[in-house]
């Protein structure tokens, strides 16, 4: 009986700690994935970025670190993460799946698009991917990068302005 008490008060403490733990990644989830998603430029590597920090900031710092300094830190350690992944990036391999492969004009439009995007600055690009490659609402949005709806309706306009001018430098010149 003595042990099975004992069990009882540790499980009863441990429990509030992986609430805290899930809280902090309730809080904070949204937006290291914003972060990552606008260096990556890709929905799986964001998310395993994503994960991949949320799981580095539980087991390094979660527990010693004030919760007001835990935001700025975890956001840090994403950006770092995101970076050094682009450095070890490769040349992706293309994809098995397609039949027939796609036209070099069909390339060439989606590499312009690539490094239109990500000549954007972050302000700019993140809400942009979130919106039309993730599918989330400006009011998600809005949520998720912690500021107001009109703002991100104006970066998705200035967003699309900046594109466009990226996109039609070359047919001027």
């Amino acid at each position: 009986m003595n042990d099975r008490s004992t069990r009882d008060r540790t499980s009863a403490s441990e429990a509030p700690g992986r609430t805290a733990d899930e809280e902090l990644v309730r809080q904070h989830y949204d937006h290291v994935f914003a972060v990552c998603y606008g260096i990556l430029v890709n929905v799986h590597d964001a998310q395993d970025a994503a994960q991949e920090t949320m799981l580095r900031g539980l087991v390094k710092a979660a527990s010693r670190m004030n919760p007001e300094q835990f935001r700025p830190w975890i956001i840090r350690v994403a950006r770092n993460l995101c970076i050094d992944r682009l450095r070890r990036r490769k040349r992706p391999a293309p994809p098995a799946e397609l039949s027939t492969p796609p036209s070099r004009q069909d390339l060439n439009a989606q590499l312009e698009l690539e490094q239109a995007i990500r000549r954007l600055p972050a302000e700019l690009r993140v809400p942009l991917l979130m919106y039309y490659f993730d599918g989330r609402s400006a009011k998600t949005i809005a949520e998720n990068l912690n500021i107001s709806h009109s703002g991100v309706c104006q970066r998705l306009r200035l967003a699309r302005r900046q594109l466009h001018e990226f996109l039609t430098e070359g047919s001027r010149e």
